[in-house]
């Protein structure tokens, strides 16, 4: 079961904590649709859907039936903690004539920093410092290397600006071939051999848009779309200068984004029915090849079997620990145990190398 941060604040009967909740998802367009599932313990170990059993055509009463398995990858994900704290002067409080207005205006930016720490890591995070590892990470995989053992069950994607929206599985362990990446099939379940290695095609998340980038086009938004399966995605999340190079791309085809209103009233615009997304942490400088003005576009359905939030039962949770002892105020710290798990490769896209 999984619930939303705006459904959590709806059960809880603390005033304060209601007030942090509705700061972090004000203007946050994914902490205002993702939800949660809450865990005990500090981690999740999960199935990620790999291949699907093969089904067959049968003779009537004389056919011989086979069995076979979904094959799965187990993969794993870790609350961490994400918080701080929010100290008031007792000076202030004091000459101040509303201290509540000035305890509320100090939590409130503790909140909002919260939530731009959240959708930085969400995005950016690669699992270190004490961080969970964000989208960017979890669906760019690693890129094929020459001349490189290989195990069994290992996946790669094709090289840097290459990616083509299928991953490899290493099918036939050995060593790749020493200069040339192998022609990459895109048909799922088809080999190739590279040196001694044998990879099999997996679908994927990961689209590139060449070499050193290329310029963003509704081709290639209309490839990534199509990544995500079993269902549009839920959200196309990107930087202000792409969303404003589709809104060009759009007028110059004789359309414009259609305008709707979300679920706060604030004013949100569709591609092919897909709500379009900005964060300022959706970087327009990530490098491919010789260019350093890349951005990303991603795409992802959210639930139980999609992209999801992880938390601790009590997600977010304030302590008014009061007066301190080395300083003249009084503090409330705000914190987080949360993570976030990719449950299905196939629910969620990336387009990557996108230039303005």
């Amino acid at each position: 079961m999984t619930i939303s941060l705006a459904e959590a604040s709806k059960l809880s009967n603390d005033i304060l904590l209601k007030g942090i909740i509705e700061t972090v998802v004000k203007d946050s367009p994914i902490l205002e649709k993702l939800p949660f599932i809450q865990i005990v313990g500090n981690s999740l170990k999960y199935n990620r859907e790999k291949t699907l059993p093969t089904v067959g055509w049968y003779a009537p009463v004389t056919g011989t039936w086979t069995q076979s398995e979904p094959a799965f990858e187990q993969c794993s994900a870790s609350l961490c903690v994400l918080g701080g704290d929010a100290d008031v002067d007792n000076f202030l409080k004091a000459t101040r004539s509303n201290v509540q207005d000035l305890e509320a205006a100090v939590i409130e930016q503790k909140a909002k920093a919260l939530r731009h720490e959240f959708e930085n890591a969400f995005l950016n995070a690669d699992g270190s410092s004490d961080q969970p590892t964000g989208l960017y990470s979890l669906m760019k995989g690693t890129a094929w290397a020459t001349g490189t053992a290989y195990a069994l069950g290992v996946f790669v994607v094709p090289t840097a600006g290459l990616e083509n929206g299928f991953r490899y599985e290493c099918t036939t362990a050995g060593t790749s071939h020493a200069t040339t990446q192998p022609t990459w099939p895109t048909t799922e379940g088809a080999t190739v051999t590279d040196g001694t290695v044998v990879w099999t095609c997996r679908l994927g998340s990961h689209l590139g848009s060449g070499v050193n980038g290329a310029t963003l086009s509704l081709a290639s938004l209309d490839k990534l779309i199509d990544l995500v399966r079993g269902g549009k995605p839920d959200l196309l999340l990107m930087s202000r200068r792409s969303r404003r190079k589709i809104v060009t791309l759009a007028r110059a085809s004789g359309t414009n984004l259609l305008i709707g209103e979300g679920a706060l009233g604030q004013v949100v615009e569709y591609f092919n029915g897909i709500p379009v997304a900005i964060s300022d942490w959706v970087k327009d400088n990530y490098t491919v090849g010789t260019s350093s003005d890349c951005s990303a576009i991603f795409a992802f359905q959210m639930g139980e079997g999609a992209v999801c939030g992880l938390t601790s039962p009590e997600m977010i949770q304030v302590e008014r620990l009061g007066s301190l002892e080395t300083k003249d105020a009084s503090r409330t710290r705000v914190k987080w145990y949360v993570s976030l798990a990719l449950f299905s490769v196939v629910k969620s896209g990336m387009l990557t190398g996108v230039r303005d």
